[in-house]
């Protein structure tokens, strides 16, 4: 078994129709989220001292499907980047996983993607030492460069991002949700009411 951590459009995965077991595990995440822990890991990896004004920009510029180049280590387009797998064209065995699910029922979505690779049921003590051994506390043992990160805070946006920031970003999601059967990934939690 390999296993690819990536940031790859659906349509640069071609190889995997090759692959006759492949599995893809997709996390995907509120994009307003998303685009202000871009920002804030860019300031920190890059020391810059870009301040909440230019967030607002970043934020536009995300919403508008030209902010972040691939060079820079993120996709183009937020939209684009997830559609391809949430389409799913070529019926990959996708498991769609919500990052706000991961860090909110950690327990039950590490379940549930062990049952998907196919392994055997995990005990209650299996799972308690598992949600312990990949939690945020215990990676920032490991990797310093985490210290005094809040990456893995979920509506890190409220508070942040104007409203009209935040309208932009929930009808690209609406975008989304119309052009995908969103039911098996409840997208609609991320337009802010």
């Amino acid at each position: 078994p390999r296993i690819f951590k990536t940031h790859a459009y659906y349509n640069e995965c071609k190889f995997l129709s090759e692959e006759k077991n492949c599995k893809i595990i997709l996390v995907y995440r509120d994009p307003k989220d998303v685009v202000c822990s871009l920002f804030d890991n860019a300031n920190k990896k890059l020391d810059l001292q870009r301040g909440e004004d230019e967030l607002q920009n970043v934020a536009r510029q995300f919403f508008e499907g030209r902010n972040v180049s691939r060079s820079e280590g993120g996709p183009a387009d937020w939209l684009d980047l997830n559609e391809g797998y949430m389409r799913n064209p070529s019926n990959y065995n996708i498991l769609y996983v919500k990052y706000e699910d991961l860090k909110a029922k950690t327990g039950e979505t590490i379940s549930r993607i062990n049952e998907f690779l196919g392994y055997p049921a995990l005990s209650k003590e299996e799972e308690v030492e598992l949600v312990e051994a990949t939690s945020f506390d215990k990676m920032k043992l490991t990797h310093s460069q985490l210290e005094g990160s809040d990456v893995a805070k979920t509506g890190k946006h409220k508070g942040r991002l104007s409203a009209e920031n935040i309208a932009g970003l929930n009808q690209r999601i609406m975008e989304l949700m119309r052009k995908v059967d969103d039911s098996h990934l409840d997208l609609s939690s991320y337009v802010d009411q």
